[in-house]
């Protein structure tokens, strides 16, 4: 069982997965829910969560087939799990919404939002770490911060594994003017293939940066977009074994308040 989910989340994914079988696709559960297939499919991969609202009409439509089959099944999924999800966009206070860029990557702080938009959203967790931009970081801990919303659609367009998504404070100058002391980045930790001149966040020894990646002969150059602060650039040779270090994600998207 993977360790990022809990046993309730398990059965919810089963339940989705059960009920696509049971009503026959995506397409009819969608119409049954409320909701696009694509927000679906979120939902059978793990990556989103129906709500209260959602569940409550799936669990009705299956009540209705269950009687005309005159069969009894196990397959309901209690309602209070689709409040506890629901309540995720319920714990903290109203904020504005910002648009990041054409692709409409939409940028919520956490915030309540209407019913009706629940389901375009996808939620992502602010970890406590805080790579740096110039010298290095102790700031390394995984435990959530907070957490952040992003417009599914473009989220879905960018990686299937929302669940692997981080946002994470930069800290420090040697990234400006792509990336400023206190900006939030978008972090994809399932992509963690090395190619030219993308951002990334790496782990070295016990401190995490963000840099951008470049290979030189014979090693890896992991520097910053700051030329002035060149000397914090890092060269790394792969085929040194006694060095620790590893890529934490890339860097998909970057954002700050202003």
């Amino acid at each position: 069982m993977n360790k990022d989910y809990t046993e309730e989340e398990w059965q919810l994914q089963e339940f989705i997965a059960e009920s696509i079988n049971l009503v026959g696709g995506v397409p009819k559960l969608a119409e049954i829910a409320g909701v696009s297939p694509r927000t679906v499919y979120a939902w059978k991969k793990g990556e989103r969560h129906p709500n209260r609202h959602n569940l409550k009409r799936l669990t009705r439509y299956l009540e209705k087939i269950a009687e005309q089959t005159e069969s009894s099944t196990e397959l309901y999924f209690p309602l209070t799990v689709g409040a506890e999800k629901r309540g995720v966009a319920e714990h903290a206070s109203r904020s504005s919404v910002a648009q990041v860029d054409d692709s409409a990557a939409t940028f919520l702080a956490p915030s309540r939002e209407p019913d009706g938009h629940q389901e375009e959203f996808i939620f992502v967790d602010k970890a406590e770490a805080r790579p740096s931009a110039g010298g290095g970081s102790l700031a390394t801990s995984d435990s959530s911060a907070g957490r952040y919303a992003f417009r599914l659609d473009w989220v879905l367009h960018k990686t299937q594994d929302a669940n692997s998504l981080r946002i994470m404070e930069v800290m420090g100058r040697s990234m400006e003017s792509t990336l400023h002391n206190g900006d939030l980045c978008l972090v994809n930790q399932s992509d963690k293939n090395l190619v030219e001149d993308r951002v990334y966040v790496v782990r070295l020894d016990d401190e995490i940066y963000v840099k951008r990646f470049s290979r030189i002969p014979g090693k890896y150059l992991f520097r910053g977009d700051n030329r002035e602060l060149a000397y914090q650039d890092i060269e790394i040779d792969p085929r040194d074994e006694s060095r620790s270090w590893e890529v934490i994600g890339r860097v998909i998207w970057a954002g700050k308040d202003l």
